[in-house]
């Protein structure tokens, strides 16, 4: 009997402790894919402890939570796409105050990807109730937002009224009925040691340049205490080890070289000095600097053309970015008119449109980035953004020569 007894409470046990288990993990919600011109960017998908296809109950619930990215463009997606995706997200679905609330968190998630993405990076948004959000690439933890409440902001990127994309919408709000086929895919795709490894380096600290050696001054010869006596034998002669100067030209951000005159100094010592002989003229590379210093050089500064670049936001230039955004949306959405052969027919579908612009805010250039099946759905929308021209001048507190935007635009019938 007491046997029977120690078998049940073992089984009870391990029940419990399934039943917890079972708790502690996160329920997949659904899978999506994102695409611009009809290219997979990224597999996402949404881990709840309920199960749901109401974009409420996410956005403002209070349990444990999950967002996932994986990459799957072979080019991987710069820094600076992957931020204004989010920035753009925000501004059209969350009220002014609550962006205001929130500016100073979102520049702080703006400061955690200054790299580009590459395919088969697995970026996570977890939320840890009283805990906030930590954000983590190839598991290698970025940092945490210490808000609860942020992770409703990057979830209405993709959930809002006005998600970035209603496809991926509606593939993330499927209650958990995914595709088998689109669960192995997403199963299959992680990131290489040797890519966790190089992510792993983004926030290490910098290595402290080793001490730099003194040279020992060379000891004085004692002068001589009476003159010498006129030697028999030839003169030896005379060695002079001329003086060498090192001139170190700073380097300036907002130049593309160092300081002018420096260089000049440089260069006319550099042609009255005597050539080094052929073994030792080689200039050494930068990794045998690191190698031998033990530093790495120091990156040079990116340019704002560069796809890599990454402007630097402050809580003030992030709102006025955001708010100058939601106002180019609402004025080209403004200039939308459905119309009513497709309305007959009831054609429906998503459009996204990337609109490039200087700071006078002229057009430079519009993509359609996804379009519909239905090509009259697609030139209203491009007709939309010709009309709604000129847009406004861009801010002063905004910085940047030219500026790119993703404006949403959804045909449906519902009411």
């Amino acid at each position: 009997m007491r046997k029977l007894k120690a078998s049940a409470y073992w089984i009870l046990s391990l029940l419990l402790l399934g039943a917890n288990l079972a708790q502690a993990e996160p329920l997949l919600n659904g899978i999506a894919i994102h695409q611009e011109l009809g290219r997979d960017q990224f597999i996402g998908a949404l881990y709840s402890d309920v199960l749901s296809s109401d974009a409420a109950t996410f956005m403002s619930a209070g349990h444990p939570m999950r967002m996932e990215l994986k990459v799957t463009a072979e080019s991987g997606i710069s820094a600076r796409k992957f931020s204004r995706m989010w920035i753009e997200g925000m501004a059209i679905n969350i009220r002014g105050n609550a962006l205001t609330e929130q500016a100073d968190n979102m520049v702080s998630f703006t400061k955690l990807f200054q790299a580009r993405l590459l395919q088969n990076d697995h970026v996570v948004f977890a939320l840890n109730p009283d805990q906030g959000v930590t954000v983590s690439v190839n598991t290698v933890a970025l940092g945490t937002i210490a808000d609860d409440d942020f992770f409703g902001l990057l979830l209405s990127t993709w959930l809002g009224r006005v998600p970035l994309s209603s496809n991926y919408r509606e593939q993330l709000l499927v209650s958990g009925d995914v595709d088998n086929s689109l669960r192995g895919r997403y199963a299959s795709i992680a990131p290489t040691p040797a890519r966790i490894n190089q992510v792993a380096l983004w926030s290490a600290p910098k290595p402290e340049p080793k001490p730099t050696v003194q040279p020992q001054p060379e000891p004085e010869v004692a002068a001589a205490v009476s003159s010498p006596a006129p030697s028999t034998k030839a003169s030896l002669p005379k060695i002079e080890i001329p003086s060498t100067r090192t001139v170190v030209a700073a380097a300036d951000d907002d130049t593309d070289g160092g300081d002018e005159a420096a260089l000049e100094v440089a260069q006319a010592e550099s042609s009255s000095a005597p050539k080094p002989s052929s073994s030792s003229s080689s200039v050494a590379s930068s990794s045998s600097i690191a190698s031998s210093t033990g530093v790495a050089p120091k990156p040079e500064p990116l340019d704002e053309s560069d796809d890599d670049y990454v402007p630097t936001f402050t809580a003030e230039s992030l709102l006025a970015n955001q708010r100058y955004f939601s106002h180019l949306v609402r004025q080209v959405q403004s200039e939308i008119n459905y119309p009513r052969r497709a309305m007959q027919r009831g054609y429906e579908g998503s459009i996204r449109i990337a609109i490039t612009i200087n700071r006078n805010g002229e057009l430079l250039e519009s993509t359609l980035i996804e379009e519909t099946a239905h090509s009259i759905l697609n030139k209203e929308a491009i007709n939309a953004v010709s009309k709604s021209q000129p847009f406004p001048p861009v801010p002063e507190v905004i910085s940047g020569r030219s500026h790119e935007f993703t404006i949403p635009i959804t045909f449906t019938l519902q009411q």
